[in-house]
């Protein structure tokens, strides 16, 4: 089942991959800013994602290595996570920003409402294919599973990482859209020898 969080005891075998959206942007306009440069954590952001780290620490959680998106909202986010944890980050071009072609720049309303990718037939012409998206950000994962010994934070965007979610768990692509990631959220993805077992949010 997609939604249900599924703790796993303690395994040698097991590796945990956790999945944190970056925190919240500066973003009074509502401009659907994609992958454009320049975007950056405001406020209420910086506060969410160092009230995470505490949160991350005291629960006991130590990851091996942070492998970021190149984006600045995404690097502040890691950055502070990193000084809570202490450990260092890498940075991963596959963990961009969804493509969204011609939306970007443009009013998120706009984006909602006329770019078809909220209406039944889901469409994403002129954007990155969801599939296509979904195997970059799986093989990020599959690639710091391989060299790291120990337990890894992803740090990314919405839909890149949903994508990746929907396609390790096979529901139809639809169900990108029910997936509860807002920002500053924590999903743990459970993966036994290299195999991808489960997932859940966490926080």
């Amino acid at each position: 089942m997609l939604y249900d969080v599924r703790r796993t005891m303690y395994d040698k075998r097991i590796m945990k991959v956790y999945l944190i959206r970056h925190g919240a942007v500066e973003n009074p306009k509502e401009i659907n800013y994609g992958t454009l440069p320049g975007w950056h954590l405001s406020e209420e952001g910086i506060s969410q994602i160092s009230e995470l780290g505490t949160k991350i620490k005291d629960e006991g959680i130590s990851p091996y290595i942070i492998v970021a998106s190149p984006l600045e909202r995404a690097q502040e986010t890691a950055t502070i996570l990193s000084q809570a944890l202490n450990v260092e980050i890498k940075t991963d071009d596959r963990l961009l920003e969804w493509k969204m072609g011609e939306w970007m720049g443009k009013p998120l309303k706009d984006f909602y409402e006329k770019s078809g990718y909220y209406s039944e037939e889901m469409k994403t012409d002129g954007m990155e294919p969801l599939e296509d998206l979904a195997d970059r950000v799986i093989s990020a994962i599959a690639d710091a599973i391989k060299l790291c010994k120990g337990d890894i934070i992803i740090c990314s965007h919405r839909e890149p990482m949903a994508a990746a979610l929907v396609k390790l768990q096979n529901p139809p692509w639809p169900e990108i859209h029910n997936i509860d990631m807002p920002t500053g959220s924590v999903w743990q993805l459970n993966y036994d020898q290299g195999e991808f077992q489960s997932a859940g949010k966490i926080y």
